[in-house]
């Protein structure tokens, strides 16, 4: 493959980086991109964003995070991943990466790993800044999250397994008022704080 595919400004690439980098044409450059991902050089993050197969076997999960939040745009990384991010839970999370997005819900496997994307409302996307250029959720939201989908039956979370301690409770609660009634109704009849 040579050198020729080095230097993108990011690891992250689209087939304009391909071409303008190439000095070809855009249409010349996503035959090229097709050809790379057949030979095993490129993974085909989504369609026309690519990255390097051997950038991609050396990503941390500070990058896999960063990637997750480009594959389905916009969306935030949530529920266990958040948490674990924060070092707020025991749970093991290998292989998947939770978000939260506006679009749909969606899955997607790339060499291995797994994004998880959640539906959410809009009136429900908020509560996440960007960190080290990830858009991630403030911890009480990521868990008030995992509580609105374990009030629809759409997933779990191993309470004992969370550091309740280091969680602000008065933030959590400010943030489910915002969640419907069920949501509010479940964690009354469940919750742990």
């Amino acid at each position: 493959m040579g050198n020729s595919y080095r230097n993108f400004a990011s690891a992250m690439f689209t087939v304009g980086d391909i071409a303008g980098r190439l000095g070809i044409t855009p249409a010349s450059a996503r035959v090229n991109a097709s050809r790379q991902v057949q030979c095993g050089n490129f993974l085909r993050l989504k369609n026309n964003l690519y990255i390097l197969t051997d950038d991609w076997s050396k990503a941390d999960i500070l990058f896999r995070y960063r990637i997750a939040n480009r594959i389905q745009v916009p969306s935030y990384i949530s529920l266990l991943s958040a948490l674990s991010w924060y070092d707020l839970t025991t749970q093991i999370q290998q292989g998947f990466i939770e978000s939260m997005a506006q679009k749909r819900s969606y899955r997607k496997t790339i060499q291995g790993t797994e994004f998880h994307y959640f539906l959410l409302s809009s009136n429900l996307y908020f509560g996440f800044s960007r960190l080290n250029g990830v858009f991630i959720a403030e911890a009480e939201k990521a868990l008030a999250d995992g509580i609105y989908l374990m009030s629809l039956g759409r997933y779990s979370l191993d309470f004992s397994a969370l550091a309740w301690e280091r969680i602000n409770q008065e933030r959590f609660n400010q943030i489910l008022v915002d969640y419907p009634d069920y949501t509010r109704r479940w964690w009354s009849a469940n919750g742990n704080f």
